[in-house]
C-alpha cells in the first residue's frame, strides 16, 4: 500500500511538473513572440512605403531609410539633381540639372555607413601603384549615418538618410550659378523642407525632396533683395556606374570635344603625365562583319532621346529633325539610326523625364532666351551616360530678333513682327541640332565661320553647299552680310544642317577602331585623321574665349575671314533697317513695342557686336594648337596693315553714327534720352582707345613689321586732328572726338591723378528715390545681360568645367588671358598732350564764335592739367 501510494505521489509530482513545464514553455513562447528584432522595430506601428530595385528604400513617418546591400559598398555611383518645379524661374527651371552630378560611393566602418566623394584625378594601370594611389586618394566623407538595423537575411544594412537628401548642400541645390554685377546667396530653411516621393528601378534610385530657401540678391555688391522666400521640388537620382567600363578615347586639343582629365602614374613617362579622355557615348556596331565590309549597321544601343510632349505643336517636327539630323554624320562612318528621337511615351508607367536613365529634349515655358545641352559622364572613362537639351520658350523671341535684324534686308519674308513658320522652323531646328551636338560631346568651335571668305557669303553656289559656317557648333547665326536681292539669287541665309567640320568630329569621336586593343593603340590613327586636316581652315578648331578676347579668328556672333569687310556690310544693313522699319511694320506695330525693342537691339547689341569683331584685330594674336610636324606656328600676331585698317575703320564708324538718330525712328521709339550717336561716341571712343594697351603683346610677339602702340596713338591723333591742323573747321562729331581724346590723354599721362577718398562702400538705403529708380533699371538690365550671356553660351560652357586646372596648360579648356608686363606709355601720352597744347594754341586763333570758346576751354583744361 505504501508502495502504491509512493508511486501515486511520484506520478502526481511528475504530472504537476509536466503541467508547470508546459505552462512555462507557453510563457517562454509568448515572450519570444514579443521580442522583435531591430529591423522589425523600424516598421512596427508606423506608416511605411517600401520600394525595391537597385536597393530598397523605406519611407517611414516622413523619414527616408536606405536598406543598402553590402555588395554595393565601394561601388561608384553618380548622384544628380533635377528640378521638378520651382517658385522662381530666375533661379532655375523645371527639368534642369543646375549642377554637374557628384560621383560618390558608400563605405562601412564599425556601426556607421559613410558617403564618400569619389576621386579619379590620379589613376594607374600598375596594380602596386594603383593600390598606393587608392590609399592616398581616399574619398572625402560627405555624410555618415548610424546603422539602425540589419536586414533579415543579413545582406543589407538599414540607415536613416533623410538629412542627406533634405539638405541645402550646393552640389544638388536648384540654383543656377550666376556671376558678374548681379549675384545672389541663398540660405537653406530646414524647418520648411521635407521628403517627397521615392522610386527605385533596376539600375537607379529616385528621391524627391521639397526644399525651401531664403535668397539675397546683390547688384554692384549692394543687397538688392533680402530674404526672399524660394522653394523647389528636386528629384535626386542615384545611378550605378557601368560595371563593364568603356574603353576611353584619348582626346586631342586640336579638335573640339569635351574631355575628362586625369593624372596617370606609371613606371614610364617620368612617373606621371596628364591624360584626357574624350566624352562620348558607347556606340558599338551591332553587326561587326557588316561594319568591316563597309555596310551600314545599327548600333548595339542607339542614342535615344525623348521629346517633351509639352512643346508647342509647331516646334515638335523641327526639334525632332534637329536631333536626328546628326544621323547624316553617323551614316558616313557606318552607323544607321545611331540617333533616335521619340515623343514622351504615354503608356509606360515607369517613364519619368527627370529620371537620369532617360535622355530628353525638354521644354521650359519661361522668357529666358536660351537653350542648353549638358551631359553626365562616367568620370572613369568619359562615357556619356545621360544628356538633355533644354529649350526655353524665350529662345523664339531671340530667334525672331536675330532673323529680323540679320536677314530682313535680304529676305523680305521676315520684314514683319511675326516671323513666318517656315523660317522660324528652320531656326528652331538649328538651335536643336546645335544643342544636340553638345549632347554628343562636341564643344563650341568659334573659328568655323572665320574659315569662309566674306565674299563667298554672298555666293549662291558656295552658301548652298556650305551655309554660313563650317560647323553648327560655332556661334555663326544668320547671314548678316547678305544684301537686298541676294536671297532671290539663291544665297543661303542660315548655317548648314551640319558643317564639314561636324562630320569630321563625329568621325574622329565615334568611329570604332577595331584593330586597336587599347586607347594608346588608337592614337596613330586618330592623330593621322587630325594631321590630314590641320592645314585646312574649314577643319580648324578655335577655342571659345571666355576669359579674354585676343584671337579675332575665334569670336562669337561673327561671320567671314575679314572683320572690316563683314562689318561694313553689317552696318550698311543696320542703316537700311533703321530707315525702312517704320514702313515695314507700321500696320502690325500699333504701340511701337516691336520698334522699340528692335531699336534697342540694333544699337545696344548688334552695333556693339559688329564693332568689337573689328576691335579684336587690334592687338590680336591668332592662336593654334600645334603638334610636331603640323603646318604653321602656334601663334601669330595680326598683321600690321589689318590692325591699322581696323583702328581707322572703328574711328570712322564712331564718327559717322548719325543714322542712329533717325528722327522718325527715334520719335516713334520714344527716344528722349538725347542723341544716341553722341552717347555711343562718348562711351565707346574711350573704350576703343583702351585697346592700345593690348597692342604691346602682339607688338612684342610679331615676327616682322609689328603694329606698335606708338603708331596706333599716332594714327588716332592724326585721324582726330588731321583736318583741323590743316586749318579746316571740325564737324560736330570730329570736335566731340577731339574733346574725348584730350580726356584720354589727360587720364593716361597721369599728370592729373585723381585721389579717391572713403572706403567706397555704399548701402542701397543711402540711395534717394531717383537713384533707386536708376538702380532698379540697372538691375533689370544686368539680369537681361546675364540671360543674353546664356544665349551666347557662357553659362552653357561653364556647365562643362574641366576636371583640373592643368587642363588649361595642356591645350584643353578655353582660351586664357595672357600674363605679360605692359610697357609704361605715360611719357608717350604726355608727349601727345603737349602736342595737343600746341595745336590748340594755333586752332584758337583760327576759329571764331562758339567754336573758338570751346577750343579756349579745352586749352584751359590742358594747361590746367599740365600745371599741376
Amino acid at each position: 500500500m505504501k508502495k502504491i501510494f509512493s508511486l501515486l505521489f511520484v506520478f502526481l509530482v511528475f504530472s504537476t511538473s509536466v503541467v508547470i513545464a508546459k505552462k512555462d514553455t507557453k510563457k517562454e513562447t509568448k515572450n519570444t513572440k514579443k521580442s522583435l528584432t531591430s529591423y522589425e522595430k523600424l516598421f512596427k506601428d508606423k506608416q511605411c512605403k517600401t520600394v525595391k530595385g537597385l536597393l530598397t528604400l523605406h519611407k517611414i513617418d516622413g523619414r527616408l531609410y536606405f536598406e543598402f546591400p553590402l555588395n554595393l559598398l565601394e561601388k561608384e555611383m553618380l548622384l544628380g539633381s533635377m528640378i521638378e518645379s520651382i517658385s522662381n524661374s530666375d533661379y532655375g527651371v523645371a527639368g534642369m540639372q543646375t549642377h554637374q552630378p557628384v560621383c560618390i560611393y558608400f563605405t562601412m566602418a564599425d556601426s556607421a555607413i559613410q558617403i564618400r566623394r569619389s576621386n579619379f584625378l590620379s589613376i594607374s594601370e600598375d596594380e602596386n601603384i594603383a593600390t598606393a594611389l587608392q590609399k592616398n586618394n581616399r574619398g572625402a566623407i560627405l555624410s555618415a549615418f548610424e546603422i539602425k538595423a540589419v536586414s533579415p537575411d543579413s545582406s543589407a544594412v538599414v540607415f536613416d538618410a533623410t538629412d542627406f537628401f533634405v539638405d541645402g548642400r550646393e552640389e544638388v541645390d536648384p540654383f543656377e550659378p550666376v556671376g558678374g554685377l548681379y549675384t545672389r546667396t541663398h540660405t537653406f530653411n530646414k524647418s520648411r523642407s521635407l521628403l517627397g516621393d521615392i522610386m527605385v528601378f533596376e539600375d537607379n534610385v529616385s528621391i524627391t525632396s521639397h526644399l525651401s530657401y531664403e535668397v539675397n540678391s546683390y547688384f554692384f555688391g549692394m543687397m538688392y533683395e533680402e530674404k526672399v522666400p524660394a522653394s523647389a521640388i528636386m528629384k535626386r537620382s542615384l545611378m550605378l556606374l557601368p560595371e563593364n567600363e568603356m574603353r576611353p578615347r584619348l582626346n586631342d586639343p586640336r579638335i573640339g570635344v569635351f574631355y575628362n582629365g586625369h593624372l596617370k602614374f606609371s613606371e614610364e613617362d617620368n612617373g606621371a603625365k596628364a591624360v584626357y579622355y574624350a566624352n562620348r557615348w558607347r556606340l558599338e556596331p551591332k553587326n561587326i562583319d557588316a561594319y568591316k565590309a563597309g555596310k551600314l549597321t545599327e548600333p548595339v544601343e542607339p542614342i535615344l532621346f525623348y521629346i517633351d510632349d509639352k512643346f508647342p505643336e509647331k516646334w515638335v517636327k523641327h526639334v525632332k529633325e534637329g536631333v536626328e539630323i546628326w544621323n547624316r554624320a553617323f551614316e558616313k562612318i557606318g552607323f544607321k539610326n545611331a540617333v533616335v528621337a521619340k515623343m514622351y511615351p504615354k503608356d509606360d508607367p515607369e517613364f519619368d523625364p527627370n529620371n537620369i536613365k532617360y535622355n530628353c529634349v525638354k521644354y521650359a515655358p519661361t522668357l529666358t532666351q536660351n537653350s542648353m545641352g549638358p551631359s553626365w559622364i562616367d568620370p572613369r572613362t568619359g562615357e556619356i551616360l545621360n544628356a538633355a537639351v533644354y529649350m526655353y520658350h524665350g529662345v523664339v523671341d531671340l530667334l525672331s530678333d536675330w532673323l529680323f535684324i540679320q536677314t530682313s534686308v535680304a529676305d523680305k519674308r521676315v520684314r514683319t513682327t511675326q516671323i513666318p513658320d517656315e523660317v522660324m522652323g528652320r531656326a528652331i531646328r538649328y538651335i536643336a541640332s546645335h544643342e544636340m551636338g553638345h549632347c554628343l560631346g562636341l564643344m563650341h568651335n568659334m573659328s568655323a565661320s572665320f574659315s569662309i571668305p566674306v565674299d563667298s557669303l554672298r555666293s549662291p553656289t558656295f552658301t548652298q553647299k556650305y551655309g554660313t559656317t563650317s560647323s553648327i557648333m560655332d556661334y555663326a547665326r544668320f547671314n548678316f552680310v547678305a544684301r537686298e536681292g541676294d536671297f532671290e539669287r539663291g544665297v543661303q541665309l542660315t548655317p548648314p544642317d551640319l558643317g564639314v567640320y561636324d562630320d569630321y568630329v563625329i568621325k574622329w569621336l565615334y568611329s570604332p577602331i577595331l584593330t586597336a586593343n587599347t586607347s594608346e593603340e588608337e592614337l596613330p590613327i586618330l592623330e593621322k585623321w587630325v594631321s590630314e586636316k590641320i592645314g585646312d581652315p574649314m577643319y580648324r578648331y578655335g577655342k571659345q574665349q571666355i576669359y579674354t578676347n585676343y584671337d579675332p579668328s575665334s569670336q562669337t556672333e561673327d561671320l567671314g575671314d575679314d572683320q572690316v569687310k563683314a562689318t561694313r556690310y553689317a552696318m550698311d544693313n543696320l542703316k537700311y533697317i533703321t530707315k525702312n522699319i517704320n514702313d515695314w511694320v507700321k500696320d502690325e506695330d500699333e504701340d511701337y513695342s516691336f520698334r522699340k525693342k528692335t531699336g534697342f537691339a540694333i544699337a545696344n547689341i548688334h552695333f556693339y557686336w559688329y564693332m568689337t569683331h573689328v576691335l579684336t584685330n587690334i592687338g590680336g594674336i591668332y592662336q593654334y594648337e600645334k603638334y610636331e610636324g603640323d603646318e604653321g606656328p602656334a601663334y601669330k600676331s595680326v598683321p600690321e596693315d589689318i590692325q591699322r585698317e581696323s583702328m581707322l575703320y572703328i574711328l570712322e564708324l564712331l564718327e559717322n553714327t548719325d543714322w542712329l538718330n533717325d528722327a522718325e525712328f527715334a520719335g516713334n521709339s520714344a527716344s528722349i534720352f538725347g542723341e544716341t550717336s553722341e552717347y555711343f561716341r562718348s562711351v565707346l571712343f574711350p573704350f576703343v582707345l583702351r585697346k592700345i594697351a593690348a597692342i604691346g603683346l602682339s607688338e612684342h610677339k610679331a615676327i616682322e613689321n609689328p603694329y606698335s602702340q606708338k603708331e596706333c596713338i599716332e594714327d588716332v591723333f592724326n585721324y582726330v586732328w588731321g583736318e583741323t591742323m590743316k586749318g579746316k573747321s571740325p564737324t560736330n562729331t570730329k570736335f566731340s572726338m577731339q574733346r574725348l581724346l584730350i580726356d584720354v590723354l589727360t587720364a593716361n599721362s597721369k599728370v592729373n591723378k585723381e585721389i579717391a577718398s572713403g572706403d567706397g562702400k555704399t548701402s542701397i538705403a543711402d540711395l534717394n528715390q531717383e537713384q533707386r529708380m536708376m538702380f532698379d533699371f540697372l538691375v533689370a538690365r544686368e539680369k537681361e545681360r546675364l540671360r543674353f550671356a546664356d544665349a551666347v553660351g557662357l553659362q552653357e560652357n561653364l556647365k562643362h568645367p574641366s576636371s583640373n586646372d592643368y587642363a588649361d596648360y595642356s591645350g584643353f579648356g578655353f582660351l586664357r588671358s595672357f600674363k605679360y608686363q605692359t610697357a609704361d606709355l605715360t611719357h608717350i601720352y604726355y608727349a601727345w598732350l603737349l602736342k595737343t597744347k600746341s595745336i590748340l594754341e594755333k586752332v584758337v586763333k583760327q576759329q571764331k564764335g562758339d567754336l573758338r570758346k570751346e577750343y579756349e576751354f579745352l586749352l584751359y583744361k590742358v594747361n590746367k592739367t599740365l600745371s599741376i
